[in-house]
């Protein structure tokens, strides 16, 4: 296996094959030849556009995000603009007039603020703000002479006012005369412990809503700023409550701002509120005026160019399906009248939304693993699509004539495109990828549907290996999504990578969207209603026989994997569903007890959502859903992946996962990744992210093909 490993290593450094020779196969450690652009921005008459390139840098073991430009119409050479190295640059947008760029970045070390970028004079960027608690998401405004932002503050920064009792002189003598003056050595020890707490050493809890991503969450609430495009100009703070406030818009006229509130409805903590509303204030400060629409969790707002309407997006909570439901674009007049969906009939989420000339509104959606860019009049609502097919459209703008995106695709995993505003005349901006893919081995996925145990049509797709031959009968690697409800295919961009390399190592790659996934509808979303186990994984193991009955895979040599929900889909397959079948499993960031998972982790709504209740009030249910309860029938080479700061799904679940097992004596080995959270495949740490694809590859080969060690 080391030579198997050391092979892959030198397989990702190796030049370019010589003409005619075959490809090399695409390995974990490419993520380090890999560019991927987000954060699409166009000049107002859309003739280039700004964009975010990130890329995985091996010597510092972070990643380098950086501004570039591009002409639209294609001719020309993509122009680095900043030179950064910083992770936290991105967010551009254009002045009205296209001269500057406003854009966040952490160029100066702490928390990111708004810099601005001259463009046609030309000349360093800029810092606009520098506020202790950061910046993020810069607006202009329509004239182009202010930006509205948002920053965090705690709830002792929103009252400037009140004394910083944390700071107060701890009495020591009387603490230690506590039996001559009770009161005033109860007061001694008050401000002792806030003393020790004041560098949350340690820390004090009281919210409901206690974890972050990675770490214990310091009560912060992001408040609405203004602040003049001008050096030295002081921002001023719109919002003062102890709650959200955030994605402003400005108002046509520039007289006010829109944007989304978490203000709690009734005389609770805001942790308690599950809905928001959409709340206008005057831009020079003033009384808010809420938009309310109750049942609704509302966000993301913007007037509509001409001032008439205000396009939003919504889901609705007051539902027992609350966890399972569509997120709508919506509309309604500037006043709040008129409410009615735009993707409503569509019955698919939408994803970002931009206006355009004309009229037109932009959106995208998920559905049936691809997602595509439409746009539509609000004045006669009718989708027509722009950009379609298997792809992702991910980050997109509109400006001019012209509409611009990012895109992933199986072929291609990151590239910026433009095209007409109908979707005419598409042409690809830029090549980042290219040199990569000149060289190595790159799989299509291949389309299938098929009938699961119920009739229920099921979408799939697979991978041919490297060297494949009709007959050959490689392993199969079967793929699982998490969410519940997320939805894999070419549209998704993250996997790209790992399916890529196992079917470099040999491996036939299926992955599908059984009941439950995004991009079907709410009644699909709806399928899995306090039963996530048995029907979705039904759904997943007849895909695979679907494709081992076209000869495409060994049925003798499976093996099984997948992250978040499919952590927990991973173990219930070799527990519950299929302890017999595979000969290797590898579970990332898995939930494996629901009711260690709603207690210990920050998605514990979730549990609440999707199974009706608390663990206490269902405690059959919990006890019936969990993979550990059924921990004595694995008998499959379990690999357990997992960030220890993983405050999502919890890695106490996966402790005790692991802890059966060996109690048990069933082969099974736990490896956890320091300083990680949630976002480890995606986000962590390069070497973490390469180390974690290799022990998947290596966890098949020693135990699918152990002739291969």
């Amino acid at each position: 296996m080391q030579r198997f490993l050391c092979a892959l290593a030198a397989a990702a450094l190796a030049t370019a094959p010589a003409g005619g020779q075959a490809r090399r196969p695409l390995v974990p450690l490419d993520l380090y030849h890999m560019r991927t652009a987000s954060d699409v921005a166009l000049a107002p008459d859309g003739a280039s556009v700004v964009y975010v390139v990130t890329q995985a840098d091996s010597a510092t073991n972070k990643y380098r995000r950086d501004l570039w430009i591009a002409r639209t119409d294609g001719t020309g050479t993509p122009r680095r603009l900043t030179w950064t190295a910083s992770a936290g640059t991105g967010s551009p947008v254009f002045s009205p007039d296209g001269r500057r760029l406003a854009f966040v970045s952490a160029r100066e070390g702490g928390r990111p603020q708004v810099w601005v970028l001259p463009l046609t004079e030309g000349g360093e960027a800029w810092p606009l703000t520098d506020l202790r608690t950061g910046a993020a998401g810069p607006v202009w405004s329509p004239r182009g002479d202010r930006i509205a932002f948002t920053s965090a503050l705690t709830p002792m920064e929103l009252d400037s006012t009140r004394r910083d009792t944390a700071a107060a002189r701890v009495d020591a003598g009387a603490i230690r005369r506590i039996d001559q003056d009770r009161r005033a050595a109860l007061a001694a020890i008050r401000a002792k412990l806030r003393d020790d707490a004041r560098d949350n050493d340690p820390r004090l809890v009281t919210r409901l809503n206690f974890m972050g991503e990675t770490s214990i969450e310091e009560e912060r609430w992001r408040q609405l700023y203004v602040v003049d495009v001008r050096p030295d100009a002081r921002p001023v703070r719109l919002t003062s409550g102890g709650w959200a406030s955030t994605e402003p818009a400005w108002s046509p006229d520039g007289a006010s701002l829109i944007f989304s509130s978490a203000q709690p409805r009734g005389q609770y903590h805001p942790d308690m509120e599950d809905e928001s509303d959409l709340v206008v204030i005057p831009a020079g400060g003033g009384t808010p005026r809420p938009i309310v629409e109750a049942g609704y969790e509302e966000g993301t707002p913007r007037y509509s160019p001409d001032g008439q309407y205000i396009v939003y997006t919504r889901q609705h909570v007051a539902t027992r399906f609350r966890t399972a439901v569509n997120n709508e674009l919506a509309v309604m007049r500037a006043d709040g009248s008129g409410r009615r969906s735009i993707t409503g009939p569509m019955d698919r989420s939408v994803g970002a939304y931009s206006f355009g000339p004309g009229g037109w509104l932009y959106f995208t959606v998920q559905s049936e693993g691809a997602v595509p860019l439409y746009r539509t009049r609000l004045d006669r609502v009718a989708p027509q699509r722009v950009a379609s097919g298997p792809r992702g459209v991910l980050s997109f703008d509109v400006e001019g004539r012209t509409v611009a995106w990012s895109q992933t695709s199986p072929q291609r995993p990151s590239d910026v495109y433009a095209a007409a505003l109908d979707g005419r005349g598409e042409r690809r901006l830029t090549t980042l990828n290219d040199s990569l893919l000149a060289r190595v081995y790159v799989a299509d996925y291949e389309e299938m549907w098929y009938p699961s145990f119920d009739g229920r049509r099921t979408q799939g797709w697979f991978l041919r290996p490297i060297g494949y031959t009709p007959g050959s009968r490689p392993p199969l690697a079967v793929e699982i999504h998490g969410g519940p409800h997320s939805m894999w295919g070419p549209g998704e961009a993250s996997m790209w990578l790992e399916y890529q390399s196992l079917a470099g190592a040999g491996y036939t790659v299926f992955f599908s969207n059984p009941r439950g996934s995004g991009g079907y509808g709410e009644q699909g979303l709806q399928s899995i209603h306090r039963n996530w186990g048995t029907p979705p994984a039904r759904d997943i193991l007849i895909g695979a026989d679907s494709v081992i009955a076209r000869g495409l895979a060994d049925p003798a040599k499976q093996a099984v994997t997948g992250g978040s929900y499919a952590g927990y889909m991973t173990a219930w397959m070799i527990a519950k569903e299929a302890p017999q079948r595979f000969r290797a499993a590898v579970a990332q960031r898995g939930v494996y007890d629901l009711s260690i998972w709603w207690g210990a982790s920050n998605t514990w709504r979730l549990f609440e959502g999707e199974f009706g209740g608390r663990p206490w009030e269902q405690a059959d249910i919990a006890r019936e859903q969990s993979p550990l309860t059924y921990v004595a029938n694995v008998r499959t080479p379990l690999l357990m992946l997992h960030g220890e700061q993983d405050y999502r799904t919890t890695i106490a679940g996966a402790e005790a996962f692991y802890r059966a097992l060996k109690v048990l004596d069933r082969p099974v080995e736990f490896v956890r990744y320091p300083r990680e959270g949630h976002e480890l495949t995606r986000s962590g740490e390069p070497a973490h992210r390469v180390d974690h694809m290799l022990r998947i590859v290596e966890w098949f080969e020693r135990h699918v093909r152990p002739d291969a060690r």
